[in-house]
């Protein structure tokens, strides 16, 4: 009996060690895949009609999430954005100083790609959502509103003092 229990142990510990080795494999194909090996994409600015694009495919997709929420029915959606997007390039400062007085240089990183010298892009914050407004048939009940504040807030993780709810006028 002794042994069978000694076995199930060493099993279970088998198991164990299979599924966290599993979980961190999963983990790191999870972090590989977000890496952007294509630098031709760097050099490309978000331009003004990308930006209404991207505000579109935002009010779109939150249009289909709340109208799935049940007794919402049809609704329009409004997303007001805080700036555009802003690129973050990789610099060179160069600090001297004297005995009183000190100056700054500041180069850009340039790399030499497919398409010429292009400098190298470090990040790119896309733009800050400030409010949300949503206008739908359910909107005049208030466990529909808080329904849709708090998956308004959740995905966008903006305080529900930033999303409106009204109504769809008739």
């Amino acid at each position: 009996m002794k042994e069978k229990i000694e076995e199930m142990l060493k099993s279970k510990q088998l198991k164990t060690k299979m599924l966290v080795i599993i979980g961190v494999i999963g983990i790191l194909l999870i972090l590989v895949s977000e890496i952007d090996f294509n630098p031709s994409k760097a050099n490309e600015n978000i331009s003004s009609s990308d930006y209404v694009s991207y505000v579109n495919n935002l009010d779109k997709e939150l249009t289909e999430i709340i109208s799935n929420i049940d007794g919402v029915g049809t609704c329009k959606v409004m997303i007001t954005l805080k700036n555009t997007s802003e690129s973050v390039y990789a610099k060179n400062s160069d600090i001297s100083s004297a005995d009183s007085s000190s100056s700054q240089n500041d180069e850009y990183v340039i790399y030499n790609g497919t398409n010429g010298d292009s400098p190298l892009l470090l990040k790119e914050n896309f733009p800050v959502i400030e409010g949300v407004a949503i206008v739908c048939s359910g909107g005049d009940n208030v466990k529909i509103q808080e329904q849709i504040k708090k998956c308004v807030s959740a995905l966008f993780n903006i305080s529900s003092n930033r999303i409106s709810v009204s109504k769809i006028s008739t």
